[in-house]
């Protein structure tokens, strides 16, 4: 028989048709197989894990058939220890069964900073030197001596502490200031409308220590940076209360988050913007403390003389923002009192 005969048979096209059949079911049951084993079109909703235990949160994912990989860890005083800081991929996105998960805990063991030594720096010199070493100022006690808001001693836990010495990050070091040789008073800064950390500083920077603190109903540590002040006690919104160095001031808040600050602070606290072009670095403080401002950095250019300096700048501007909220910062640039003629 020849080969197209052959072709054209009967038994051919039999054995042709029964092999192209099973190819076509080889095909669809392997399909089938892998569609089951890889749950084609099934998903899981991976779960919020933050702030749970790292044990739970990984038994949690084993229980839905995913894998959790801790692939790093941060220190963070404001979240409980041992728990989820963050995870990838986020809550309710949908992943195939075995996707890993990736998250981040906080650290058990706290982490340790070298105390600097703050012995003879100005009180704002010390708060920014915590603040580079992630410490936090505490208790502020002033005892007579000649050199005023100079440190005197730092301590910790009653006691004093020396440079060098290990402590938590985040720990509060309080300080021994001195009072200078007669001024032992103090204005107390207006803080409406602040954050919750940048109101602290602002009462630390005028050596004074905070009181009594009133948070939200409800309110949680880890809700600390939503918080502004709402009110203060002594209340500084109509006058310049005085208070003894190392007295205290109670702050109220309520959360950014639930209260329109900008109406609030606007109506309340809004002050015209002094012009303080030409003014001595004394003249400076005077016109902010009775505008209810607060001076911010000071730059001297060529390391202008105090008696010779005179304002050239101010940031906020007074022609781009006459008006601003009471406890604003301002920055003021002096230069020397013959180079404000030469530009005249």
């Amino acid at each position: 028989m020849s080969f197209i005969s052959f072709i054209k048979s009967k038994t051919f096209r039999n054995h042709f048709l029964l092999a192209v059949a099973l190819i076509i079911a080889f095909l669809w049951f392997s399909l089938k197989a892998l569609d089951m084993y890889t749950r084609h079109g099934k998903t899981i909703t991976v779960p919020d894990l933050e702030s749970m235990p790292t044990e739970e949160a990984i038994h949690e994912l084993e229980e839905l058939n995913l894998r959790a990989v801790v692939n790093d860890s941060i220190f963070d005083d404001t979240r409980e220890k041992g728990t989820i800081a963050s995870q990838n991929p986020a809550a309710g996105v949908d992943v195939k069964r075995n996707r890993t998960v990736y998250i981040t805990t906080v650290a058990i063991l706290p982490e340790m900073i070298a105390m600097p030594d703050l012995t003879d720096l100005s009180l704002r010199q010390a708060q920014a030197q915590l603040k580079t070493y992630g410490l936090r100022i505490g208790k502020l006690d002033h005892v007579p001596h000649i050199a005023r808001n100079a440190v005197l001693e730092q301590k910790y836990n009653e006691g004093s502490i020396q440079p060098g010495t290990m402590v938590e990050k985040g720990t509060e070091i309080d300080l021994v200031l001195g009072t200078g040789e007669t001024q032992t008073y103090t204005h107390v800064p207006m803080v409406i409308g602040q954050p919750r950390q940048q109101a602290i500083q602002l009462i630390n920077a005028a050596s004074l220590n905070v009181g009594e603190e009133i948070f939200p109903e409800g309110h949680t540590e880890s809700d600390h940076e939503n918080l502004k002040v709402y009110m203060q006690s002594p209340d500084a919104t109509q006058s310049r209360p005085r208070l003894e160095l190392g007295a205290t001031v109670n702050l109220e808040y309520r959360s950014a988050d639930d209260f329109d600050f900008e109406e609030y602070t606007s109506e309340l606290l809004s002050i015209e913007n002094p012009d303080l072009y030409g003014k001595t670095p004394r003249e400076v403080l005077e016109a902010l403390d009775d505008a209810f401002l607060i001076l911010g950095d000071e730059v001297f250019d060529n390391n202008v003389p105090i008696n010779q300096a005179r304002v050239y700048r101010q940031d906020p501007d007074p022609d781009e923002s006459p008006t601003l909220s009471r406890g604003t910062r301002i920055d003021v640039w002096y230069k020397n009192l013959e180079d404000m003629g030469n530009d005249e």
